[in-house]
């Protein structure tokens, strides 16, 4: 017979692809507690038999050998994006090798839609129309209606055509973060590839002339602050300590506001960071703080060039968005500057709405960290006024704070391109750790 959880795996096993899992459904099914009916879909996510996709729930998926971008069929997209499949059910099971975006003309399109194509394509029916007669499914964003014309061919084809309520770049993001889940198995650059694992390190108990002894013995002018456990509590550098009494506690000079990363993110991600806030140490941690490894800013800088040769498509679609974009001070706060690309767009050539006010409230984020060393959280983003800028543009989003309060900071967003004001938004951010 086996045991609970073997029996549980085998029930998983032989499940139809796309069949939504639950705790309490498996729990009654088969007769165990939710505890072991949890414990047993977990090691099923382990083995790749099951996925868990944000606001869908946990899926069936298919086994694979090995996890790449083409293993993701057009059923799984469609539960992705909280899809409805109009026609093609049969075909549900093909897995596109490429995903187009039909922003650009039709006769770039024509070029780059071959068959086995996923086209992301929203209310132009002569595009949708040109992705059938290549033979490649639509995947038909923003709730728009599908004409009779577009269906009638769809059927007559048996080509899938899925719809769902999303922009394009919101049902992109959701198809790369489940791309992304996908490609544990790739050989990104991750922080523990490249951290430091023989650290230096302060006690909490120690006094300033330890600090000095430590750089003189290393050459290095930060270190991390752990304490008995083993937690990171704090961080020192020669800036801390300078003209200070060698007596002095380390607890009173250290910085408690530690920018800390873990094992598994990617370099590509965390130098992102480094650049903006200036920080030239991070410690890396497990999930209760403790003390891993380090890296310093040089060790980014060392492996910067291997990440840029990193799949693309592992990244997130925050960071390839934000990649163009250069973080500079100006006299309110701080400015990002960067060009809309086809990547950005909707189907009119112009700036989504998700990247709009991803990229605007990002500028908040990193301004109010940058200034005020809080880590927050949005707790409301209103735009007053909505140009968006075109594809090709350079645009520069300002950010100010307004207003600080106890456990909430409003900021101030505005998008230019050259002197004319484009987008203009407020923001209020909830403190989650100062």
């Amino acid at each position: 017979m086996g045991t609970k959880h073997e029996i549980i795996i085998q029930y998983i096993k032989n499940l139809e692809v796309g069949t939504k899992v639950s705790v309490r459904q498996i729990a009654k099914e088969l007769d165990v507690s939710e505890g072991t009916a949890y414990r047993a879909i977990k090691e099923a996510e382990n083995q790749g038999l099951v996925s868990s996709i944000p606001k869908v729930g946990t899926i069936r998926i298919e086994e694979v050998a090995e996890k790449e971008l083409e293993d993701l069929n057009l059923r799984e997209v469609s539960l992705i994006v909280e899809g409805e499949v109009l026609c093609g059910h049969e075909n549900l099971g093909i897995v596109p090798d490429q995903f187009v975006i039909g922003s650009t003309t039709k006769e770039v399109l024509e070029k780059l839609i071959e068959r086995q194509t996923l086209l992301l394509v929203g209310d132009r029916e002569d595009i949708q129309l040109l992705g059938l007669e290549k033979g490649a499914a639509l995947l038909i964003t923003g709730s728009f209606n599908v004409s009779e014309a577009v269906l009638e061919k769809g059927k007559s084809l048996n080509i899938p055509i899925i719809t769902c309520p999303f922009d394009t770049f919101i049902a992109t993001s959701m198809i790369n973060r489940a791309v992304y889940e996908r490609l544990t198995s790739k050989e990104l650059v991750r922080i523990e590839d490249i951290m430091v694992t023989d650290v230096e390190y302060l006690s909490p108990d120690c006094t300033v002339a330890r600090w000095h002894e430590l750089s003189q013995k290393t050459g290095h002018s930060r270190f991390p602050v752990v304490d008995q456990n083993g937690v990171v509590v704090g961080i020192v550098s020669a800036v801390d300590v300078a003209g200070v009494d060698p007596d002095t506690s380390i607890l009173s000079v250290m910085t408690s506001a530690v920018l800390t990363a873990g094992p598994k993110t990617l370099v590509t991600h965390l130098s992102r960071i480094l650049v903006w806030e200036g920080f030239e140490l991070v410690p890396v941690v497990d999930d209760d703080k403790r003390l891993l490894g380090v890296v310093s800013r040089q060790d980014i800088l060392k492996a910067f060039q291997q990440a840029q040769r990193q799949p693309q498509v592992g990244e997130t679609v925050d960071n390839i968005t934000l990649s163009g974009f250069k973080l500079s001070d100006w006299e309110h706060g701080i400015k990002l500057t960067g060009e809309i690309t086809d990547f950005m767009v909707n189907e009119l050539g112009t700036a989504s709405i998700g990247t709009v006010v991803m990229i605007m409230s990002t500028a908040a984020f990193i301004n109010v960290r940058k200034n005020l060393k809080w880590d927050t959280l949005p707790e409301n983003f209103t735009i007053y006024q909505m140009d968006p800028p075109s594809v090709g543009e350079v645009v520069e989003v300002y950010a100010k704070i307004l207003h600080i309060a106890k456990k909430t900071c409003t900021v101030e967003i505005e998008m230019y391109n050259g002197s004319e004001l484009q987008v203009k938004a407020l923001t209020t951010l909830k403190v989650v750790k100062k």
